[in-house]
C-alpha cells in the first residue's frame, strides 16, 4: 500500500481511481469526436494529456505494489504470438 500524507491507500482504491480516470478519458475522447470547434478540441486535448499522466501514475503505483517494480517501468510487454523462433 502507498502512503500519502499520512494516509495509506489500498490497491483497491488505486484500481478504483484508475477505473474512474479511464472512464473520464473515454468520455472526453467521445466529446472530441463530436466537437467541431477547434479551440474546444484543443482544450479537451489538454485535458486528455492531464488524464493520461494521472493514469500512468496510477498504473505505476499499482505495478509497484503488485510486482515491486521501480518507477519508470510502466511499459507493457507484449508476447509474440504465432511467430517462429
Amino acid at each position: 500500500m502507498k502512503k500519502k500524507k499520512g494516509v495509506t491507500i489500498s490497491i483497491g482504491e488505486l484500481i478504483d481511481r484508475l477505473s474512474i480516470v479511464n472512464l473520464k478519458v473515454w468520455h472526453v475522447e467521445e466529446k472530441i469526436a463530436k466537437t467541431i470547434d477547434k479551440n474546444e478540441k484543443a482544450d479537451l486535448g489538454d485535458l486528455i494529456r492531464c488524464l493520461n499522466r494521472e493514469r500512468a501514475d496510477l498504473r505505476e503505483e499499482i505495478n509497484q505494489i503488485l510486482e515491486g517494480k521501480k518507477r519508470g517501468t510502466n511499459k507493457i510487454e507484449y508476447v509474440k504470438i504465432g511467430r517462429g523462433k
